[in-house]
């Protein structure tokens, strides 16, 4: 069933459709929130002005390399996973053949 989500961001209301419950659904919105300001707050008191557009793609891009390293850490311990697997099924096939 799809729930309806809003979020504030930059002063602009937004709204979407998801299929996932409404507490998971705010917690994404939350995270998104958090971390556009996140890069909000880096330029705060600088003198360089940073435009809406450019706090969200940079935003966007900060997601986007930690999903990057999430994923780079998730296939290395599936790598470690299988090779520990391996280790125990030789250990155990050796063991039966006694």
């Amino acid at each position: 069933m799809e729930k309806t989500i809003t979020l504030q961001i930059l002063g602009r209301t937004f709204t979407f459709q998801t299929e996932s419950d409404a507490p998971d659904a705010k917690k994404v919105a939350a995270l998104f929130e958090e971390a556009v300001e996140k890069v909000q707050r880096q330029y705060e008191g600088k003198l360089v002005n940073v435009d809406k557009e450019t706090i969200l793609i940079l935003t966007g891009l900060n997601i986007a390399s930690e999903q990057f390293k999430l994923e780079e850490r998730y296939q290395q311990l599936c790598n470690r996973v299988t090779e520990k697997s391996a280790v125990v099924l030789n250990e155990l096939e050796k063991a039966m053949a006694c």
